[in-house]
């Protein structure tokens, strides 16, 4: 008979406690999977938001000074621009850039601010994501000669 000390190999409570440990570490890895994914797809909708804001800002940019899309509709000046964040705040313009379902882009404007002639245009991306509403804001000076 082979005395027990010189078996080899594990006992069974050593083999248990190994797969103990290496189940703990799997269950860690796929929680930081799930965080993961979440950060990516909040991050995704940040770009979308802020790229929605910045190419409606170059097209209104690019536009006549006197445009429709250039005036303050509701009339409210710089009391429009004041409504950050506020989706139910009176804007004077809404777009709903395509492809991008839950994104809504607000703006407003106030003429002859902060001088005659200057027209400020504040941008205002809304989405819904994970945690609540984010939004990104944009605001510009337009000149009457530009």
């Amino acid at each position: 008979m082979i005395p027990i000390k010189s078996r080899q190999g594990f006992t069974l409570l050593e083999v248990l406690i190994a797969l103990s440990l290496f189940a703990v570490g799997l269950l860690a890895v796929a929680t930081l999977q799930g965080t993961g994914l979440r950060a990516a797809g909040a991050a995704e909708l940040r770009t979308q938001g802020r790229a929605a804001a910045k190419s409606l800002a170059e097209h209104l940019l690019a536009l006549p000074y006197d445009h429709d899309d250039l005036q303050d509709v509701n009339g409210n000046g710089r009391a429009g621009l004041d409504d950050r964040d506020d989706e139910d705040a009176p804007a004077d313009h809404v777009w709903e850039p395509p492809g991008i379902a839950r994104i809504r882009v607000f703006w407003n404007i106030a003429e002859d601010d902060p001088v005659p002639g200057l027209k400020t245009v504040r941008i205002l991306a809304l989405w819904q994501a994970q945690g609540g509403k984010q939004s990104t804001t944009l605001e510009f000076i337009r000149a009457a000669g530009f």
